[in-house]
C-alpha cells in the first residue's frame, strides 16, 4: 500500500550545479498533510574518474546519495523509546546499540518524546528539540516517570551534522559499574548517586551539564565510610585504587578507567582491591591473622578481601582438615610458593599478583615446578635440611635419596641450609622471571676445578646455574650444583666427579652450527594516503658515516674504533686519497698506520701488527645462529629518522636520534640507535622458553608530534566509515565485559612460561614521566608501576647505554664457553643492580627513573593559571596522543593561531575539528587532560634547537592529477616542495 505521494522531480543540471551541497525534497503522506518524508540528496564526482580531465561537463559521471533527515543512535546499555511529536501515542523501541532513520524530521521544528527504560528499576522520560547549530555536545534532562521520584537524570547527547544528515548520539559519558559487592555512593559539584550492590548494570553518571567543561573530579563513599579524596574520570587506561576511611577498617577500591568502543563513554569499573581466588581441587577457608572469622571459597570462586589491619597476614586452610593453618603475606608479589598440607593432600600453591589497582591472591593446584627445590642426595651420607630461619633443620635425606621440598613457614627466610657432616651451607632459589615479573640478580658460580675451599675463587656472572665444590671434612669433597629441569629448581649434591662434569657439559653453551646473516645499506619506508594525494610520512632507516675497524686477533671480529681514532684516520686517509698516490704511507697517530692506494691491507704498525679497514655499519643487521639446544639473536637498526611530509607541518623532524655530546663519544666506538641480543636454550624436555640473555639498547631520541601530522596517520591506519554491523558487534562486547565476574576479572595470564636469566632494557629518556610531567594526565595510583624499583637521580641517563656494553649472542657464547666467563656490561642505562618488576601488560604505563622535583613545582604553578573552556570537538578522539617535546606539549592548532594572530576565538576554538584524528581520546578536553604549562613556547625554542643537526632524507612525493603512486623522483620531490613553501608563505602574509 502506497504511503507517500510522489516528490518534486530533481534534474541533472541541478545536480551539477549543486555538487557536495544539499538538496531536499518532501514525499506527502496520503493520510495526512501534516506528515511527510523528507530525502536529503547530496550529489558528488565519482571520485575514481573525475581525475581525468574532460571538455564537456556532461561527461562527468555523480554519485547521488539520499539520506534520511536524523539518524538516531541509542549509545546506553539499555531501551529506549522515540516518538516523532505529532505522532500520539505511537513510540518505536531503540535497542541498546542501535540506530534508527526518521525521515519525517524537520530541523529547528521537531522535538523527539524519549523514554529510558527499566533505568534502576524505572521509567524516565525526556523531550529533545532537534535544532540546528547545536554544540558537538549538551545534555537533555529525564524525568522518572513514578510521580514519587523526583530525581532527575542527565543524559548527553552528542551531534554532528554533515552534508546529508544530522546524527544525534544518545549516551552517558561515563558508566559506572560496581563489582565490590558493596554499597557504592559518588558525589561530584551537585551530584551525588547511589550505585546499589546488587545492581549488575551500569549507572550512568554525568557531572553537572553547567561544569561539564571543567576539571571535574568525583568522590567515592564505600557503605558507611567517609568520602574519599578527589579522583579524576577522565584519563583512560588510568588503573590505580581509592582509599576510604571508615571507623571500622579502611576499604581500598581499584578503579579502572577504559574507553568505549564508541570513544564517547567512559567505562569506570570498581572492584575490591584484595580479591581471593579459589582454582584448587578443594574447598578453602581463609581468615586475616587476628580474627576470628573464616571465609569459606569454593572451587573456581573469586571473593572481595577487605583488610582490617595493618599486619597483611592471612591465613588459609583446607574446610574440615585438621592441619593447622598456613600463614602468607598478601602485600608483596609471591610467585608459586608452595603450602605443604600433608601427606594425604599434598599442597596448594598460592600467587599473590600486586598492580596499581589490585592484589589477587590466587590458590591452585600443584604443579611439576611448584617446589622451591628437588634437593637429591647422591653421597653415601645423610643430609640434614631446613629452613635457615627456623632453629633447627627440620629433616634429614639418606644416601641415593631425593626429596620435593618447600617453606615451613611461607612468611619466613628463603633460604635452605643443609648439613653434609660437619659442614653447615645455605643455598637459596634462583630467582628467574617470566613474561610477568622479574627481578635481575648476581649469582655466584664456582669454576669446576678440584680445589680446596680456601683457594676457590668465586664470580659474579648473570648465570642461572650454581656449581660449588666443597669440603665435607679433610678427607672428602662434595660438589654441589643447581640447574633447571623444565620449571623445576634441582639441587644435586654428589661425592662424583663424574656426575659433576657431566652436568657442567649439559649446561655449558654450544657454538653454532647453522648461521644467517641478513645486512641492508639503507632502507626507506613512505607512507602514502592515495585519496588524499598525499604522502603522510617518509621512514629511512640508514648507515652510518666511515668507521675504521680493527681485528686484534685472527680469530677474532672486526671491532670499531673509537670515534677520535675515526675522526683522525679518516682526515689522514682522505689527504692522502687526493693526491692519487701509488705506494704506501705510514700515518703517524698515537702508533704507526700504514695506508695503501687500494685500501687494501692496511694495518696499525705498533707495538703490534693489527689489521685495519675502511667500513660502514649497515642500516639493518639481522643475524640468527642455531645449535642442537640453543639459538641466539641479534637485531641492530643505527639510525632511523620519521619525517612528517605533509606540507606546512611545524615539526618536519618526528622522531630522530640525538647526538651525544661530543665529551661522551669520542673515546666510545659508533653505536646503533637499537640493538637488541637475545640468546635462548631449549630446557631438557620442556617446551618452556629458557632465554639465557636478553638485552635490549636504546640510545636518546626526540620524539615531536603535532595534531596535523597525527590526524593524518590516524586517517591513513583508520577506517573511515565502520560498517554498522560491526558498531553494534563493538558495543555489544562493550556490554558484554560489563557483566564479568570477579573470577574473570582476577584471571592472570597463562600464556607459554619463559625463564629469563639476565634480562636488561636500557630505558628511554624520551618518555619518561610522560603521563604525569609532561601531559599533565590526572592518574590514578602509580603510572610507572610496570618498572618498579628503580633508581633515582639518574642523570647521565643515556650517555651511560652509549659507553657501556651490549654483547652479541656470539660474544656471551664465547664468555660461556670460556669457563663461564663473567658478562660484560654492568650498568648499561643506569639499571645496574636495580631490582625490576615488568609485568605483561606493558601498555598500562611508562618507565619514570628521574623525578625531577624543579619540573614538578612548575607543573604545580602553571596548573594555577590553567586556561578554561576548552571545546568539545576531542569527543571522537582516541587515547590521547600529543606532542611529546621532552619537557612540554606543543599543539599544532595553537601554534598556528598564534602565527596567523590569534583569533579571537583563541583558547576556547583550541580543539574544535580535531576529532577524528585522535584515535581513543577522552570525551572531552578538561583540565585533568592536558596542564597548559607556561615553559609551553619555551620548549618550543629549545626542542627547535636540538634539531638544527638533522637533515631531510628527501623531500615529499610528488603527485600529478591522475593520482597514480609512480617510482619517486627527486627532482619531481624537490619543484613540488618549492610551490607548496611558497604558497604558505604567501598564505600566512595574507591572512596576517
Amino acid at each position: 500500500v502506497r504511503k507517500y505521494d510522489m516528490c518534486e522531480g530533481i534534474t541533472f543540471d541541478e545536480i551539477m550545479k549543486n555538487v557536495d551541497s544539499l538538496l531536499q525534497r518532501k514525499c506527502q503522506s496520503v493520510r495526512s498533510t501534516n506528515h511527510s518524508l523528507i530525502i536529503n540528496i547530496v550529489p558528488v564526482k565519482d571520485s575514481l574518474t573525475t581525475s581525468l580531465c574532460a571538455e564537456d561537463e556532461w561527461d562527468f559521471p555523480y554519485v547521488v546519495h539520499l539520506w534520511p533527515s536524523v539518524l538516531l543512535r541509542n549509545l546506553l546499555p539499555y531501551q529506549i523509546t522515540y516518538s516523532v511529536e505529532g505522532n500520539v501515542n505511537k513510540y518505536d523501541t531503540l535497542q541498546e546499540g542501535f540506530s534508527a532513520q526518521i525521515h519525517n524530521a524537520v530541523l529547528d521544528q521537531t522535538k523527539l518524546d524519549l523514554q529510558l527504560l527499566n533505568y534502576l528499576d524505572q521509567n524516565w522520560r525526556s523531550e529533545y528539540h532537534i535544532k540546528s547549530n547545536l554544540p558537538d555536545i549538551s545534555f537533555t534532562t529525564f524525568h522518572c516517570v513514578t510521580e514519587l521520584d523526583k530525581t532527575e537524570l542527565d543524559i548527553a547527547i552528542h551531534v554532528t551534522y554533515t552534508t546529508g544528515q544530522m546524527i544525534i548520539e544518545i549516551h552517558s559519558p561515563y558508566w559506572m559499574v560496581n563489582k565490590t559487592g558493596r554499597m557504592l555512593q559518588y558525589k561530584a559539584d551537585g551530584i551525588h548517586r547511589k550505585h546499589p550492590p546488587d545492581y549488575k548494570q551500569p549507572l550512568l553518571f554525568s557531572f553537572q551539564p553547567k561544569n561539564f567543561r571543567q576539571n571535574n573530579k568525583v568522590q567515592l563513599r564505600v557503605t558507611d565510610s567517609e568520602l574519599s579524596d578527589q579522583f579524576s574520570l577522565d584519563t583512560v587506561g588510568s588503573h590505580g585504587s581509592v582509599k576510604c576511611k571508615s571507623h571500622k577498617k579502611e576499604y581500598q577500591v581499584g578503579v579502572t578507567i577504559n574507553n568505549s568502543s564508541f570513544n564517547i563513554t567512559r567505562i569506570v569499573t570498581f572492584t575490591p582491591f584484595f580479591m581471593i581466588s579459589n582454582r584448587s581441587k578443594y574447598t578453602l577457608e581463609v581468615a586475616e591473622e587476628g580474627k576470628e572469622k573464616w571465609i569459606p571459597i569454593v572451587l573456581q570462586q573469586c571473593i572481595p578481601f577487605w583488610p582490617e589491619n595493618d599486619a597483611n597476614k592471612l591465613l588459609v586452610r583446607v574446610e574440615n582438615s585438621d592441619l593447622p593453618p598456613k600463614k602468607i603475606n598478601f602485600d608483596q608479589q609471591e610467585s608459586c610458593l608452595l603450602l605443604h598440607l600433608d601427606n594425604k593432600l599434598g599442597g596448594i600453591a598460592v600467587d599473590v599478583n600486586p598492580t596499581e589497582h589490585s592484589t589477587v591472591i590466587t590458590f591452585s593446584n600443584y604443579h611439576d615446578g611448584a617446589a622451591p627445590f628437588l634437593l637429591i642426595n647422591h653421597t653415601k651420607e645423610e643430609i640434614e635440611y631446613g629452613q635457615s630461619s627456623l632453629s633447627e633443620l627440620e629433616d634429614c635425606l639418606q644416601p641415593s635419596k631425593a626429596v620435593l621440598y618447600t617453606w615451613a613457614d611461607p612468611t619466613g627466610s628463603k633460604k635452605l641450609k643443609w648439613r653434609c657432616g660437619n659442614r653447615t651451607e645455605e643455598i637459596s632459589p634462583k630467582e628467574v622471571f617470566s613474561y610477568m615479573s622479574s627481578k635481575h640478580r648476581k649469582v655466584t658460580l664456582c669454576l669446576p676445578e678440584l680445589v680446596p675451599v680456601s683457594s676457590l675463587q668465586l664470580k659474579s656472572v648473570s648465570m642461572c646455574d650454581k656449581m660449588e665444590i666443597l669440603n665435607v671434612d679433610s678427607r672428602k669433597v662434595v660438589y654441589l650444583m643447581s640447574f633447571y629441569e623444565g620449571l623445576q629448581r634441582i639441587v644435586l649434591i654428589t661425592e662424583d666427579e663424574n656426575v659433576f662434569k657431566l652436568t657442567y657439559e649439559s649446561v655449558k653453551a654450544e657454538l653454532a652450527e647453522q648461521e644467517i646473516v641478513l645486512s641492508l645499506q639503507d632502507v626507506g619506508i613512505s607512507l602514502v594516503n592515495n585519496y588524499t594525494k598525499q604522502e603522510v610520512s617518509y621512514i629511512g632507516i640508514t648507515s652510518s658515516d666511515v668507521v675504521w675497524e680493527t681485528k686484534p686477533k685472527k680469530k677474532s671480529r672486526w671491532r670499531p674504533m673509537s670515534v677520535k681514532q675515526i675522526d683522525k684516520l679518516e682526515q689522514e686517509f682522505r689527504d692522502y686519497s687526493e693526491l692519487s698516490p701509488s705506494e704506501n704511507k705510514i700515518v703517524e697517530l698515537e702508533s704507526n698506520v700504514c695506508l695503501t692506494p687500494n685500501g687494501m691491507n692496511m694495518k696499525i704498525q705498533q707495538p703490534n701488527e693489527i689489521p685495519i679497514r675502511r667500513n660502514y655499519l649497515p642500516a639493518l643487521k639481522v643475524e640468527y645462529s642455531s645449535s642442537a639446544h640453543q639459538k641466539s639473536f641479534r637485531i641492530q637498526i643505527y639510525r632511523i629518522q620519521i619525517q612528517n611530509q605533509i606540507p606546512g607541518a611545524i615539526f618536519p623532524f618526528v622522531f630522530y636520534p640525538i647526538k651525544p655530546p661530543k665529551s661522551i663519544t669520542l673515546d666510545s666506538a659508533p653505536k646503533p640507535f637499537t640493538d637488541v641480543s637475545i640468546v635462548m636454550r631449549t630446557s631438557g624436555h620442556s617446551q618452556i622458553s629458557h632465554i639465557k640473555y636478553f638485552k635490549v639498547l636504546i640510545q636518546e631520541m626526540d620524539l615531536r608530534l603535532d595534531l596535523g601530522f597525527l590526524n593524518a596517520v590516524g586517517e591513513f591506519f583508520t577506517q573511515t566509515d565502520v560498517p554498522s554491523d560491526q558498531e553494534l558487534e563493538l558495543f555489544k562486547k562493550d556490554v558484554e565485559s560489563l557483566q564479568e565476574e570477579l573470577m574473570s576479572v582476577s584471571s592472570m595470564d597463562t600464556s607459554q612460561i619463559s625463564l629469563y636469566e639476565y634480562f636488561h632494557i636500557s630505558p628511554i629518556k624520551a618518555i619518561k614521566q610522560m603521563y604525569i610531567l609532561i601531559l599533565g594526565l590526572d592518574v590514578l595510583g602509580n603510572p610507572f608501576g610496570f618498572i618498579r624499583g628503580l633508581s633515582e637521580g639518574v642523570e647521565a641517563f643515556f650517555y651511560e647505554p652509549y659507553q657501556g656494553a651490549i654483547q652479541g649472542p656470539e660474544e656471551f657464547i664465547e664468555g660461556m664457553a670460556l669457563g663461564f666467563k663473567a658478562l660484560v656490561g654492568g650498568a648499561v642505562g643506569g639499571l645496574a643492580g636495580a631490582a625490576s618488576r615488568i609485568t605483561g601488560a606493558m601498555a598500562k604505563g611508562v618507565a619514570a627513573i628521574t623525578m625531577d622535583e624543579d619540573y614538578q613545582q612548575k607543573r604545580r604553578e602553571a596548573m594555577n593559571k590553567q586556561p578554561t573552556g576548552l571545546r568539545e570537538g576531542i569527543t571522537r578522539g582516541g587515547k590521547g596522543l600529543v606532542s611529546i617535546l621532552r619537557e612540554t606539549v606543543v599543539y599544532n592548532d595553537l601554534l598556528l593561531l598564534m602565527l596567523l594572530g590569534a583569533q579571537e576565538e583563541g583558547a576556547a576554538g583550541f580543539f574544535k575539528g580535531v576529532g577524528k584524528g585522535l584515535v581513543g581520546a577522552v570525551a572531552r578536553p578538561t583540565g585533568g587532560i592536558i596542564d597548559m604549562a607556561s615553559s609551553t613556547f619555551q620548549g618550543i625554542k629549545k626542542v627547535a634547537d636540538s634539531s638544527e643537526d638533522v637533515i631531510s632524507l628527501r623531500p615529499p612525493r610528488f603527485f600529478s592529477e591522475d593520482g597514480v603512486i609512480r617510482p619517486y623522483r627527486l627532482r619531481d620531490g624537490t619543484g613540488s616542495q618549492m610551490l607548496q613553501v611558497k604558497k604558505m608563505k604567501d598564505k600566512i602574509l595574507t591572512d596576517i
